[in-house]
């Protein structure tokens, strides 16, 4: 029982570290706007350093644990819906948004909203086959890769493979897939040698030194901090090594930390989506109010991640309309889903036909009674096309 209570209460601090860094780094602080090197500006390279490893063994610790199938669908349904009711939520407490920030709501795989929470569905939706495929290869061969693709870009300081900052999908794909090659062996029965040891030593100090030195070189070097954080990120090598101790460390010390399905989305949610960190903090430059709402957001994802998961094991209507279950892989849904798709428009298209006649007609009618084909845009001081308008 203490032991579980330990394991809850190292992933709430967790939980609180990630939205705590996210916060001051939306709020943007004095410290972090002058060219001055102070305590509170190492501290939150740290802070910032180690948010984005806690990420790392996270997305490890899904592909590792959590069981791929088609029915990762419906919890990515219910993300979206939460999504939704988060925006609906934000927007009453603040009384502010964008007509950007509803499309990324509604829209969130063309507008890229929450694209790492899109990078881990769909990793664990071909969980078999990326499995199956890593049973080729020899553990050692795929970590050596791994440190390639994550290597060269933080050397020379070039998106070699489009990981950017980490926020996206390749990055969050790419770390899935190395917790579910992790799967395949027996992380706590590994043979981890003096030199092993060694290696793993090193790895977590360079990356704390390399948190800590980089404020104080980038000054050197540039005179401001432009480069100051340059290996604090989800793609750097030092943070993808420390994430990777950690891991296994935590295995080979029997640590099992259970990673819920839901919760763990929505800290990914929370981690990638920017509308909900710029609402959240909403003007907050305080350290000590912004911690306080980082403990409040992470209690929120908690109780919030309960529910949806009472949730999915009562509700079945959606596993039926959606036809999903575990014997059924993802490519012969998506077949069977377009089917059914083009069957409906076969049998609904009249009633399709009279919905497009009309909205045709009262696009229309928006063109027509403009007579410079121009409308008035929502920040009332510009202007934009009729056509584009009407069509929105």
């Amino acid at each position: 029982m203490i032991k579980k209570l330990c394991n809850a209460l190292v992933a709430y601090v967790s939980m609180v570290i990630v939205t705590f860094s996210l916060l001051i780094a939306q709020a943007n602080p004095t410290f972090l706007q002058n060219n001055l090197l102070s305590k509170r500006l190492f501290a939150y390279s740290l802070l910032n350093n180690f948010s984005n490893v806690i990420v790392g063994v996270l997305l490890i610790l899904i592909g590792y644990q959590i069981k791929g199938n088609i029915k990762l669908i419906k919890k990515y349904i219910y993300i979206y819906v939460v999504n939704l009711l988060i925006f609906i939520g934000l927007f009453l407490w603040t009384r502010s948004f964008t007509i950007q920030n509803l499309y990324d709501a509604v829209l969130p795989i063309t507008r890229n909203t929450y694209p790492v929470v899109l990078g881990v569905i769909s990793a664990l939706l071909i969980k078999d086959k990326l499995k199956n495929w890593f049973k080729k290869y020899k553990f050692s061969v795929i970590l050596g890769g791994y440190a390639i693709v994550f290597t060269l870009p933080s050397i020379f300081n070039k998106d070699i493979f489009g990981l950017g900052n980490g926020n996206n999908i390749i990055t969050a794909f790419s770390l899935v897939a190395l917790g579910i090659a992790c799967s395949n062996v027996k992380i706590d029965k590994l043979h981890i040698d003096k030199k092993v040891i060694t290696l793993m030593s090193m790895g977590v100090i360079l990356n704390v030194v390399l948190a800590l030195s980089m404020p104080y070189i980038s000054l050197k070097a540039h005179g401001d901090f432009s480069t100051a954080y340059r290996f604090n990120v989800l793609t750097s090598i030092s943070v993808v090594v420390m994430a990777i101790v950690l891991f296994i460390v935590g295995q080979r010390l029997k640590i099992y930390v259970k990673t819920p399905e839901y919760i763990g989305l929505l800290v990914l949610l929370t981690y990638s989506n920017n509308f909900i960190i710029e609402k959240i903090v909403n003007g907050s430059i305080s350290l000590k109010v912004l911690l306080f709402k980082s403990c409040i957001v992470s209690i929120i994802a908690v109780v919030l991640g309960w529910l949806l998961a009472k949730i999915d094991k009562r509700e079945h209507i959606l596993e039926r309309k959606l036809s999903l279950n575990d014997g059924k892989t993802i490519v012969p849904w998506i077949s069977e889903t377009i089917m059914k798709m083009i069957n409906y428009i076969k049998n609904h298209k009249h009633n399709l036909m009279n919905i497009v006649i009309l909205y045709t007609l009262a696009y229309c009618s928006f063109i027509f009674m403009s007579p410079h084909f121009t409308s008035p845009h929502m920040d009332g001081d510009k202007y934009t096309s009729i056509f584009f308008f009407a069509f929105l």
